[in-house]
């Protein structure tokens, strides 16, 4: 199936660490089409995770998990699309409880998956990168949009990479 869970990991994985590149390339970015890009980005991502969820997982709490993550991410991307004159504190919070989300279904996710089966460190890698980072942002968000570009588009490309590299070393097992 072409949706299967290594083909969407890929995909998501892709497109996280596009995104990165992109923050992190044009830094001063409006905030205004920052805020429209990351919500479509979650939209997506957020299907993505819901798509994964479905075809990775049988019934059970690592599939509802999922599925929960992939909707308040979707949640998170309806609300910066539809408010985009958002301040810089809303985004900032928006953003760091989405990385939190993401990271504590990662850590969730990663205790499902045989500690010992190759790859699962990755799984674990990326649920701690993303509380840290929400972490990060919220300790100071004084510091500026600016640095919150920077921040977030380091993580989205370190995620994305550890995304792909789950696809390729965890689900071939799994799949």
């Amino acid at each position: 199936m072409w949706l299967g869970s290594f083909r969407t990991l890929i995909m998501r994985g892709f497109f996280t660490a596009l995104f990165g590149c992109l923050l992190v390339g044009w830094p001063r970015t409006s905030l205004a089409a920052l805020i429209l890009v990351f919500g479509v980005f979650a939209l997506i991502d957020g299907a993505l995770i819901i798509v994964a969820g479905l075809n990775r997982w049988p019934e059970g709490p690592a599939r509802t998990i999922s599925l929960v993550a992939g909707g308040l991410a979707m949640v998170a991307g309806l609300a910066m699309v539809a408010w985009p004159a958002a301040t810089e504190m809303v985004m900032l919070v928006i953003v760091a409880l989405r990385a939190v989300v993401i990271g504590v279904s990662e850590l969730m996710i990663a205790t499902h998956i045989d500690r010992h089966a190759p790859g699962a460190w990755l799984v674990a890698s990326l649920g701690v990168l993303s509380i840290v980072v929400a972490a990060l942002l919220l300790a100071n968000p004084a510091a500026g949009l600016l640095a919150v570009v920077r921040i977030f588009g380091l993580y989205a490309i370190v995620a994305g990479l550890l995304t792909v590299a789950q696809a390729w070393i965890v689900e071939p097992r799994y799949a």
